[in-house]
């Protein structure tokens, strides 16, 4: 039996068909898969690097922030009074007040938010403080507290009370309630 030329080169091509057949099936399909997985795995775990980078970086300059403030706060540890007791605060907003009214009625409150920070704070005591003045000692009294030896141990201050503005231009004496919510070490 003879073959042609031509049959060699349609044999020729079936067999490199067969062959691209086989290569594509057994070899290039599956490690495609696999490459595509590993590439996948790969981009995973970049993301997580790159996440973990951001958040190291992030750690590094709030530790930054934190002894800047440190450093810039020493000095106002040596002013704060470790020493306020209930009746020293009380005595410290009677002294601020007084000058201000001659009628005043305090209440002492317990507001205990059981809030425990690195800065020593146990617990807030509130004050309210009932009264009756003028427009004008009013606003002395306000700044008073502003200004005052404890002002660094105020954590609120609110002010309520009814006044009309011929009572602030004529002086009439007003009734005003303070509440005042100060920390405790």
């Amino acid at each position: 039996m003879k073959i042609s030329t031509r049959e060699v080169v349609l044999l020729t091509i079936l067999f490199l068909m067969l062959v691209s057949g086989a290569y594509y099936m057994f070899f290039y399909t599956p490690n495609t898969k696999v490459v595509n997985e590993l590439q996948e795995s790969i981009n995973s775990k970049t993301t997580q690097i790159d996440n973990a980078s951001i958040m190291l970086l992030q750690r590094q300059a709030l530790a930054i922030q934190k002894d800047a403030l440190e450093e810039e706060f020493t000095d106002v540890a040596k002013n704060l009074h470790e020493n306020f007791s209930d009746a020293s605060i009380l005595r410290l907003i009677e002294r601020t007040i007084t000058p201000y009214t001659n009628t005043m009625n305090i209440e002492f409150g317990n507001k205990t938010t059981g809030t425990t920070e690195k800065a020593g704070v146990t617990y807030m005591r509130t004050v309210q403080v009932s009264l009756h003045t003028t427009y004008d000692n009013l606003q002395g009294i306000i700044k008073a507290f502003e200004e005052g030896d404890a002002a660094n141990r105020i954590v609120d201050f609110s002010c309520s009370g009814g006044y009309n503005e011929s009572s602030r231009t004529a002086g009439q004496e007003m009734s005003v309630s303070f509440s005042i919510d100060f920390l405790v070490r």
